[in-house]
């Protein structure tokens, strides 16, 4: 009489268990690092922004004779008609939410009280 033999191909449960939960942390290990590289990511390219926004302002006073930097307050948050296309292309907005960004006496900043990315230094 023949006995039942168990095939010894595959993985046994445990195995697979084992794989997923190894997999499951090394997840959870990236996962932090991924975000805190994006925040980074984020973060430089809105003082990128703000420069831009900042050498566009600056550019426009050196071309209109007798106007100064705060000519240009709040243009950023009525379309920057002075500033949108002879000195930028598109004013950008935060990369976090999409908000605007403020000019107020030539310093652009990042109303984004989330991002917390304020003024460039």
């Amino acid at each position: 009489m023949q006995m039942f033999r168990r095939k010894d191909e595959g993985f046994t449960l445990v195995e697979l268990m084992v794989v997923i939960l190894i997999i499951g942390i090394l997840v959870a290990i990236a996962i932090p690092v991924f975000n805190a590289a994006r925040a980074t990511a984020q973060e430089r390219t809105c003082h990128a922004n703000q420069r831009t926004i900042e050498g566009a302002a600056q550019t426009w006073v050196a071309s209109e004779v007798g106007r100064n930097i705060a000519d240009l307050d709040g243009a950023i948050a009525s379309g920057a008609g002075e500033l949108v296309p002879a000195f930028i292309a598109e004013i950008p907005e935060c990369p976090t939410n999409g908000v605007a960004y403020d000019l107020t006496n030539g310093t652009t900043t990042c109303p984004d009280a989330v991002a917390a990315h304020g003024r460039f230094q």
